[in-house]
């Protein structure tokens, strides 16, 4: 299929060909019939792109704080990596659009294939022939609203969530400051509403435009707006304000408060800057606040992925209800977007539109939308991908999983050595460019076209926690030969799947505990070999603070103890080269490990640091020896460097899997220890809910 896909490296915008989404629970296919271009978001997302490095780092000093940060911890080698991993990912562009289901997920209910739906979110309402979309983000559009009105419900969402956050009811007076399409959107929904509206902005058109769409005054922004607010609110000014405009200076906002009668309230919807006079707000005694996007459940992905419903009672209005409130709105014939449809084109023709946007091509554009081929057949029209050819004589290797880590840290090492399969992603856009990237035959959305490929000898896991087992079980039962990244599994009984699966299947399985592979370990642990004394271990991790919303925070995905700890655990078990007999946890995270051979260990794990500080530190003591381990970067025996250099045995750990594939011989690493690793992390997990230690019984789990 296609789609329209930015460059944020060169700023290139095109249409490419790209794998059809995959199905994922909760949530549909959808053939896209018309997708509508945000002109203010979309080209601020252009132009960002068309920006050298300088540029970029200028309109996001936010990154570049974070880039700094990362390049004192990591490195200059390590931050540019992340940097130019970040630049080559592609960006899907578009956020509101609308067709026919094509296909539902077990979860998504009240929709059928054939029925006509809204569709919206960045990522998921694309300009793409076929989208995934998950359930909260898509509304079904009533009989009668044709698809091309349909595809504005994201924008018009956006414009009703910033009325109902004004607050307004009939006969109030508002005043609209910036009359792009967010700002003619909402003039309409305010009449709808019955309000009287006062229309501000700079440009004539936009000003006569939205006296057309039923403003009852309209003015240019040097027409005296104050004055006539003044009248138009019967001397005391207008009961709310609200900013749909985009500046970089805080003028919209300094006017909305001039306009507002005393206790009225500012609404900022549009991207303005917030340099709030004081003396006008406090005098007034003015009420300001955001709307956020399209309404309640936007940036929480509990609500937008995992399909987590408010309810009703207690949130009225969602973002999926917000959809559904413009469509009705529609369907009553409240609104009439036929006069901001400015321009209509061609999916192939999309270079012509996204012109229009950037100023590239002459004429003024509010609503511009894409329309598509046949949406009602093109998932039928769309053929199985042909088998590949064969990779000549070095073993395939596939690889599942595409995202920031697996192209950061996985990949690269991999670039160049051959015999590369399918790149499997659940986004087609990222799939395709992973595959030009590193080197792949193909890209797919779907594991089952790698783990059904005969001439793939192993699979390369790399996906979110969730769903490593079932890729895992599935990939050893069909013969392959696993490399998963950790954890393991995210349950108790995944593992015990897993544990089986591995006892029975010819392949064979590793598991990506990279640090046994860097050089600072290797050096640490052969200073230690010989000794006849027990050791005591100390690990310190300075993980930093998870953004809200990181997928990590989801308790689906194991949290960070089954995520990451497990790495720390595992390393403990590599450098001592015992197994765990006790486990206690506690705090946030403070685990004590009792291992077979008497030695001991403790891992402080917390993300209350401050990341300017080196994350790792180990120490391990016993027998006349102590050995240091500063970040990986250096190891020391009793104060004197026994290895210098940096990395966390990330390319050593992919060299020594792809050398074993190819030689045919055992895979790198301990999958018993990665068992047991595993296994500790659901006992640590019981000891944080309990207060006692838990004793380890290799194989199954014991009481305390």
């Amino acid at each position: 299929m296609q789609q329209v896909q930015q460059n944020y490296r060169s700023g290139e915008l095109g249409l490419v060909d790209v794998p059809l989404p995959a199905l994922r629970p909760g949530g549909i296919l959808v053939a896209t019939a018309c997708s509508l271009i945000s002109a203010g978001t979309e080209r601020t997302t252009v132009s960002t792109a068309r920006m050298g490095l300088l540029g970029k780092a200028a309109s996001r000093p936010d990154l570049v704080r974070r880039v700094v940060a990362v390049a004192r911890r990591e490195g200059l080698l390590e931050t540019w990596r992340m940097v130019r991993n970040r630049l080559d990912t592609p960006l899907p562009l578009g956020y509101s659009s609308a067709g026919y289901v094509a296909a539902v997920a077990e979860g998504a209910l009240g929709l059928r294939p054939g029925d006509r739906v809204a569709c919206a979110g960045s990522g998921y309402a694309s300009h793409a022939e076929v989208a995934f979309v998950p359930r909260n983000l898509a509304a079904k559009i009533p009989d009668g609203v044709p698809l091309e009105d349909a595809a504005y419900a994201t924008v018009g969402a956006i414009a009703l969530q910033g009325v109902r956050r004004a607050g307004t009811g009939l006969g109030d007076k508002v005043a609209v400051i910036g009359l792009g399409l967010i700002g003619q959107l909402t003039v309409q929904i305010l009449k709808a509403a019955g309000c009287r509206v006062l229309a501000i902005d700079l440009a004539d058109d936009l000003v006569d435009l939205a006296r057309r769409s039923g403003a009852d005054l309209a003015l240019a922004r040097r027409d005296d707006p104050e004055g006539a607010a003044l009248r138009f609110g019967d001397g005391h000014g207008v009961d709310a304000a609200i900013v749909t405009a985009s500046a970089k200076e805080s003028d919209p906002v300094d006017l909305a408060g001039a306009l507002c009668r005393e206790r009225g309230r500012v609404v900022i919807v549009g991207n303005v800057r917030l340099d709030v006079p004081r003396e006008i707000f406090y005098r007034k005694e003015l009420d300001l606040v955001l709307s956020r996007s399209y309404g309640p459940g936007r940036y929480d992905p509990s609500y937008e992925e995992g399909g987590i419903d408010y309810p009703l009672p207690y949130v009225r209005w969602t973002e999926q209800r917000n959809l559904d409130a413009f469509l009705g709105l529609l369907a009553d014939g409240r609104l009439d977007l036929r006069l901001l449809t400015t321009h209509t084109f061609d999916i192939r023709d999309a270079g012509k539109a996204y012109a229009l946007v950037t100023g590239d091509a002459p004429g003024r554009s509010v609503g511009i939308l894409l329309r598509y081929g046949d949406a009602e057949r093109i998932v039928t029209t769309i053929a199985e991908p042909p088998p590949l050819a064969p990779g000549g004589e070095k073993p395939g290797i596939s690889f599942v999983g595409a995202g920031s880590f697996a192209q950061g840290f996985l990949l690269p090492n991999l670039r160049g050595s051959g015999g590369l399969r399918y790149v499997v992603a659940t986004d087609g856009l990222r799939a395709r460019a992973a595959q030009r990237k590193f080197g792949f035959l193909a890209a797919a959305t779907d594991a089952a076209s790698a783990l059904g490929d005969a001439l793939t000898r192993a699979i390369v896991v790399a996906t979110r926690h969730d769903s490593h087992a079932d890729l895992v079980c599935r990939a050893l039962a069909a013969g392959k030969h696993v490399f998963v990244e950790k954890p393991l599994a995210t349950t108790p009984e995944q593992l015990e799947a897993v544990r089986a699966a591995a006892a029975a299947a010819p392949g064979r399985l590793m598991v990506g505990f990279n640090r046994r592979f860097a050089p600072a370990a290797l050096a640490a642990r052969e200073a230690l070999s010989g000794r006849q004394a027990p050791l005591l271990v100390h690990y310190r991790v300075n993980a930093g603070p998870l953004p809200p919303g990181h997928w990590l925070r989801d308790p689906a995905q194991g949290g960070r103890l089954l995520g990451e700890v497990c790495h720390f655990v595992d390393f403990v078990l590599f450098l001592t080269g015992e197994r765990i007999r006790r486990v206690f946890a506690a705090g946030d995270v403070a685990i004590a490990l009792d291992l077979s051979g008497g030695s001991s260990a403790t891992i402080h794990y917390t993300g209350a640091g401050d990341r300017s500080t080196p994350k790792e530190w180990v120490e391990a003591i016993g027998g006349g020896k102590v050995v240091r381990i500063d970040d990986f970067r250096r190891a020391t025996l009793n104060g004197r460097t026994i290895a210098k250099g940096k990395g966390r045995g990330h390319r050593e750990e992919m060299e020594a899997f792809l050398e074993a594939i190819r030689a045919g011989a055992p895979l790198p690493g301990d999958i018993d220890a990665a068992l047991e690793v595993t296994e500790a992390m659901f006992l640590a997990a019981e000891c944080l809910r309990t207060g006692e230690s838990r004793e380890m019984e290799h194989g199954g789990v014991r009481g305390p």
